[in-house]
């Protein structure tokens, strides 16, 4: 299978996109730093289209929630599968994390999460998996304890997705993030 994954080239992109070339798909990694920037929506979209799964995982703004809306109208009734990336953020009432900044991030990723709703009320034939992330160590400089690993991460999910799709199953939702003890 062919996967395009956002915000391909870091962090929990990066990593998923390493579980499925180790699984034998062709990845393709969209990422701003290869002047493939998500706010571009029919740059994108026509770079996603021809693929199998889409992983929706990069976030600016609400260009993610944008892209989602895009990409199920192409894809509808094609069967395929976006996965998108979310927060446990959302679980929240606020957010936990200091400044206004991450006030909007939660706020966007609740739009995103919203999204899928509406979606999945239309059932337009596709499959549609929301990940909320726990708190993932994505790089060292931005992690705050106890965080998992996002290659464990990755990997941890890769196998509940696969185990899912062996069995013709579908996954509406995870919550996945370390273990608070």
């Amino acid at each position: 299978m062919k996967i395009a994954i956002t915000g391909g080239t870091a962090g929990i992109g990066q990593a998923l996109g390493n579980e499925y070339e180790t699984r034998g798909h062709e990845v393709l990694r969209l990422s701003r730093r290869k002047g493939q920037n998500i706010k571009i929506i029919p740059k994108i979209v026509e770079l996603v289209e021809p693929c199998d799964v889409f992983v929706n995982n990069a976030q600016v703004g609400y260009a993610q929630t944008e892209l989602l809306f895009e990409m199920a109208q192409r894809w509808a009734n094609t069967g395929k599968h976006i996965i998108v990336i979310s927060t446990i953020m959302t679980q929240s009432p606020v957010s936990t994390l200091p400044g206004v900044d991450m006030d909007a991030y939660r706020v966007q990723k609740i739009a995103l999460e919203e999204a899928i709703k509406q979606l999945r009320y239309r059932r337009l034939g596709i499959a549609l998996t929301l990940v909320r992330p726990g708190n993932i160590a994505t790089s060292p400089d931005k992690t705050v304890p106890p965080a998992a690993d996002v290659n464990i991460w990755a990997s941890t999910l890769m196998h509940m997705l696969d185990m899912a799709q062996a069995n013709n199953l579908t996954i509406p939702e995870i919550s996945l993030g370390p273990l608070h003890k």
